[in-house]
This record gives C-alpha cells, structure tokens and sequence, in this order.
C-alpha cells in the first residue's frame, strides 16, 4: 500500500505538469503579446504566473527519471500507439467533419513530426537513449554521477543558456530531457535528507528568484533575461524540487491514477491543430469576460474538465490498446 501512495503522489504531478502546460498553452499565450502599459504588481504576476507553469515540462520529465524508463519493445510500442492512434483519429475526425482537408501535411502532423509536436519526438529521443543513461544511473559510482550532473549544468548552461550559442529549442531538446533524467534518478538513489524536507520551500525561492529577475530585466530591458526557459539550470531545480515535494504527500486515489494514465494523450489532443484553435477560442473568452481570481478559478476549472474531457476520449485508445498489447505479450521480461 505504501507503493501505491507514494506512486499516486507522483501520478499528481503527472496531472499538474499537464495542467502547467495546458495554462502555458492558453493564459501565458494570451499575455505574451506585450508588457506595455502594465502596472509592476501585474507584470510580476505575468512573470510568476509564467515562470511557474513553465516548470511543468520539467516535472512531468522528472517523473520519468525518478521510475526510470524501461527499454523494451512493447513500451516502445505502446508510446507510439498512443500518439499514432490519438493523432490520427484526431485527423480523421476533422476531415470528416470537414474542419480540414485531407493533405500530405496532415498526415505529417498525425505522426507528430513536426515542430508543434516537439515533445513527441524528444519524449521518444529520451526513450531510445534510457537504456545508456540507465546503465550510467546503475554502475556509476556517486563521485563519477556528480561529476557528470555537474558539467551537463556547465556545459549547457554555458552553450545554450547563457551564450545561445546552441540554442537546443530553448532547452525543448534530449539533451533537457536527459539531463532532467539523470538529476532525478540521481535524488532517488541518492537522497538528500536536508533538500527533501525543504523541497516546497525551495521550489517556492526558485520561482521567486526566476521572477523578479525576469521582471527587474522586462521592466528594465523589456527582455526576461533568459530567465523563463527550460534550459535555465534553476528551471530543471525547481522542477526537481517539485518532484520531491509531491513525494512527501500522503494520498491514494484512484481517480488521479486513472487520470494520470491519460495525461499525454491530454496533450496531444488539446494542442492539435485541429482542436486548439477551439481550444484557444474558449480560453480567449474567459480571458476577455473574467479579471483576477474569478478568471483564475474559472480557467483551472475549465481546464480540469477539458483534462476529464479528453481522458474519456483516450479511453477509446486504451481499449485498442489491450486488444494490441497481445501480439507484443511474447517479448522476454
């Protein structure tokens, strides 16, 4: 039962990174147009408010790393069911309903092979690669692991971050994925007593940090001083942090459980082409209609029942799914 509870906690953060991102998707798009005329008390909340869902990519990332992904052919194939089924139907659908046309691109897109989908192909990039990485998290000793963690920071910091010699899609890349891969394995099998029990806290300083530097800089500046990118060293922290402060919550639910199985597919479905420019339209009104709590209230329930919405309509995926799974069942375990 213990598992269970300490598995449930991280099947939250599956669901709260999600919602991160889908609040990236609509409420940080909408304030991103300009910072003009603005007060400073609502510029810092933008920035906060940004900063905050931008650690979404980071925990839902630093999930995998802290289970560790498992390199075999039916997982493999499992993850590209589900974006191949889901992407596809999608396509279908909106063809038949005539919100597009029947294109070279749109099959494209129904892969996910295109830029608006990179987390698709870096998920996948992460996938082929754990099998290195996994063997580096089980025989490295803990000297050689911190010596790597700790030149992945200064290599990329440096490359991407700080020179954007190497820009790695503002830090959306592999080499993001796998260094948040690594830190999080690197906490599981190393545990730091100190930064666990403070972990919230510490997640608390690290926005905190982040947004007022990025507001002094867009105040100042009007650039947000590289701040607010997942390539930022602090942005990977604070989604570690997140992490370990999920774990030290005390909790069993089978609703969150069936939710987070879905939580990728949430994605997919939301950010089609063929879906979020409705998406984006809802969100529009509620932007133009709600101020201040009420629109922040409205908008995490709007949000919640597009997330149920779009697990009910993954259920349709998973029922396939098990009526596949068999043909991969013969693979040695």
């Amino acid at each position: 039962m213990a598992e269970k509870i300490r598995q449930s906690n991280l099947e939250l953060l599956r669901i709260v990174a999600m919602l991160f991102i889908m609040i990236g998707h609509s409420y940080v798009r909408l304030v991103h147009n300009g910072n003009e005329g603005i007060s400073g008390a609502s510029l810092f909340w933008r920035t906060l408010m940004t900063t905050i869902v931008t650690t979404g990519v980071g925990g839902f990332i630093a999930i995998s790393g802290w289970f560790g992904i498992r390199f075999k052919l039916q997982s493999l194939a499992k993850y590209l069911f589900l974006v191949f089924f889901t992407l596809f139907l999608l396509y279908g659908l909106a063809v038949a309903l005539k919100v597009t046309n029947f294109s070279l691109l749109g099959m494209l897109v129904s892969c996910g092979f295109t830029d608006s989908y990179w987390f698709v192909l870096g998920y996948l990039g992460l996938f082929l690669i754990s099998p290195i990485l996994n063997m580096f998290i089980e025989h490295a000793s803990k000297k050689d692991f911190r010596i790597v963690l700790i030149s992945y920071f200064v290599f990329q910091s440096y490359v991407s971050w700080i020179s954007g010699w190497y820009n790695y899609y503002d830090g959306y890349s592999v080499i993001m994925f796998a260094g948040i891969y690594l830190s999080a394995a690197y906490v599981r099998k190393y545990p730091i007593q100190w930064i666990e029990q403070k972990a919230s806290l510490l997640w608390l300083i690290t926005i905190l940090v982040m947004s007022v530097i990025a507001t002094l800089s867009l105040w100042k500046f009007g650039h947000a001083a590289r701040q607010i990118r997942d390539d930022n060293p602090l942005m990977i922290f604070a989604g570690i942090f997140m992490l370990l402060s999920f774990r030290r919550l005390t909790f069993h639910s089978k609703i969150v459980n069936w939710m987070a199985a879905s939580s990728f597919a949430v994605y997919l479905i939301h950010y089609s082409p063929f879906v979020y420019p409705y998406f984006m339209k809802g969100m529009r009104y509620l932007y133009d209609h709600f101020d201040g709590m009420i629109y922040g209230a409205i908008l995490l329930l709007v949000l919640l029942v597009v997330f149920v919405v779009c697990t009910l309509f993954d259920q349709l995926r998973i029922i396939c799914w098990k009526m596949v799974q068999p043909l991969f069942n013969r693979e040695k375990v």
